[in-house]
């Protein structure tokens, strides 16, 4: 049963993920190609703090993917048996942790581009 969840939850966190890598050059397509700002004029002006939350929301939501791939390999290796270092306590734990962060930080970011597409102004 845990390789079986293991799989569903690595299938969840890596579309997460490609959402959240796919969202960061959101506010960039918006700027260019819905607000129609030239390929001449800097973007640097146009960005305000919903922007760098949302970059930086979804910049740790990566990382936490990352180590959620990474600690579900941890996890593999205890259900067949095998010897590691952590607890299965303390995996768990951070199983669930580095999960839920990376979906809340990924809906934050979100959040955060609404905020942005919503309060932009020239």
């Amino acid at each position: 049963w845990r390789i079986e969840t293991n799989d569903r939850n690595s299938k969840l966190v890596a579309s997460v993920m490609s959402f959240a890598i796919g969202s960061l050059v959101l506010p960039v397509l918006f700027l260019r190609d819905f607000l129609g700002i030239p390929r001449e004029k800097a973007l640097l002006q146009f960005l305000n703090c919903w922007v760098y939350a949302a970059w930086i929301c979804f910049a740790v939501s990566i990382f936490l993917g990352l180590a959620y791939a990474w600690l579900s390999v941890k996890w593999i290796k205890l259900a067949w048996g095998q010897k590691i270092v952590l607890s299965e306590g303390r995996l768990e734990c951070l199983l669930d942790t580095s999960f839920v962060g990376m979906a809340v930080l990924f809906l934050a970011g979100i959040g955060s581009l609404i905020c942005f597409f919503v309060t932009f102004h020239t």
